[in-house]
């Protein structure tokens, strides 16, 4: 499964805020210079995350945003489903509107299993179990 661009950074951009201590505010213009990312695309997408409670956000001098709530708290698949949307683990292979049980295409009986593991598998991996991982040398070489 491909993830769209939107998808991506806000996946980096979650992972960076958990890496950081609980109580440390960030200014989306650091952290996507940090991260390489276009700071108002960024901006943009940590409001998504922000209005389902995820982050908590203070404008003005010292403001930023940090996490809300425990990084063990969101999975990979929330966090997908929340960029994404239910596409992730409704969507036809193939791309058809009406792909179900009663309307299915050639590949449903085959797909629907493979997206059933790959949302457990999805929903097995927490967001600080990711942030956990070490960065990449060419990451930290930035």
């Amino acid at each position: 499964m491909l993830l769209s661009r939107a998808s991506q950074y806000t996946l980096q951009a979650l992972i960076y805020l958990a890496r950081l201590p609980p109580e440390q505010l960030v200014m989306v213009k650091d952290m996507a210079e940090d991260l390489g990312l276009p700071v108002f695309y960024l901006g943009k997408l940590v409001q998504v995350p922000a209005r389902a409670g995820w982050l908590k956000t203070a404008r003005g001098r010292g403001g930023g945003v940090k996490l809300a709530i425990d990084a063990n708290a969101i999975t990979l698949l929330d966090i997908l489903q929340l960029t994404e949307g239910q596409r992730v683990t409704r969507e036809c292979l193939l791309g058809f509107k009406a792909c179900e049980d009663a309307t299915a295409c050639v590949m449903h009986c085959q797909w629907q299993p493979i997206k059933q593991e790959l949302s457990e598998g999805l929903g097995g991996y927490t967001l600080a179990a990711l942030a956990s991982v070490p960065l990449p040398t060419w990451l930290l070489a930035g």
